[in-house]
This record gives C-alpha cells, sequence and structure tokens, in this order.
C-alpha cells in the first residue's frame, strides 16, 4: 500500500477495490451515515467498487492505523472550486472517540493549503453532531451560513452548518 502522506498515527492511501466489502459494511452503519447525509441510501459492494474506480484521480484517502494496519475511515475532499475545497470524513465507531478525526482533518488541511494550494477549505455539518462541530471550531473554522429544518441520516431534525477555514493572509 502505497502512502500518499501520513500524521502521527495514521497512513493515507488510494482507497482499494479490496476495501468495497468493508466500506459498504460501514457506509451502511446508522452510527456512519447518521452524519454523512439528510437521505440515507444503502450501498452494496458492488457500488462502493465501483465508487472506488471512480475517485482513483480525485483526492480521497483511506486512513490507516500505524500500529494496527486497520481501516479507520475515509476523508477528502469532495470538491474543488476556485482554490477553495470542501471536505469530509467518516471513521469507523471502533476509531470514534480518540481523536483520530481531529488528526486526520489537521494533516488534510495541511495538505490542502501547502501541497494543493488551496486557500479555503470548507465543509459542511449536522448542527447536532456536537463532536464533530466542535472539533472544528477548535480547528478554526467559523461558520458561513445555516441550513434550518434538515434531518440527519436516522431522521432526527436539526441544522446544516456551513464553515470555512481560510489559509493564513487570505
Amino acid at each position: 500500500m502505497e502512502t500518499i502522506f501520513s500524521s502521527e498515527r495514521m497512513n493515507f492511501i488510494k482507497p482499494k477495490e479490496s476495501f468495497a466489502e468493508f466500506y459498504a459494511e460501514n457506509i451502511n452503519n446508522p452510527e456512519i451515515y447518521r452524519w454523512l447525509r439528510s437521505n440515507p441510501q444503502m450501498y452494496t459492494v458492488e457500488e462502493e467498487r465501483e465508487w472506488i474506480k471512480s475517485i482513483q484521480e480525485e483526492p480521497i484517502y483511506t486512513m490507516i492505523d500505524k500500529e494496527t494496519g486497520d481501516i479507520v475511515g475515509n476523508f477528502g475532499y469532495n470538491s474543488i472550486n476556485d482554490k477553495s475545497g470542501e471536505i469530509g470524513i467518516w471513521i469507523t465507531p471502533k476509531y470514534q472517540n480518540n481523536h483520530y478525526g481531529r488528526e486526520a482533518i489537521m494533516r488534510l488541511i495541511e495538505y490542502g493549503f501547502k501541497e494543493m494550494n488551496l486557500d479555503s477549505i470548507t465543509l459542511t455539518v449536522f448542527e447536532n453532531n456536537v463532536r464533530a462541530v466542535k472539533c472544528y471550531r477548535g480547528i478554526g473554522f467559523v461558520v458561513t451560513s445555516i441550513d434550518k429544518d434538515v434531518t440527519d441520516g436516522i431522521g432526527t431534525p436539526t441544522n446544516n452548518i456551513h464553515m470555512i477555514l481560510k489559509k493564513e493572509g487570505k
């Protein structure tokens, strides 16, 4: 597995077709999809394989724990427009609540600003994902807008918070 970049506890690699079953199992887990999308869709292993093939040239990565070799989750830039990248992340339940998300996001920000020459990084987070909101604010993201009266992936009413982090001096 070729490491594209790394952090203290993780290596970041391109998603592999051999991970498709693991991805399908996790992306279909309510503990994960609750925080990803309002209208959850179940994905098959074959759909995950096709997705993996389709994003090989995109800045999307699999997080691998250096110590265990386990998949921690996926993260990356979902879209890039005018030197601004929108990020997304999901972490397996086993690795949640251990600051892997913060570590990964910090490294993804550094990679985006230094290697990809982005001027800003954006994200959208459900307001009821309190841990994520706290993490993003702690990193320095600021709220740009709020979409009211949406539901998270399990149907709980909430709001969408849109946030941005600008490169120093921009």
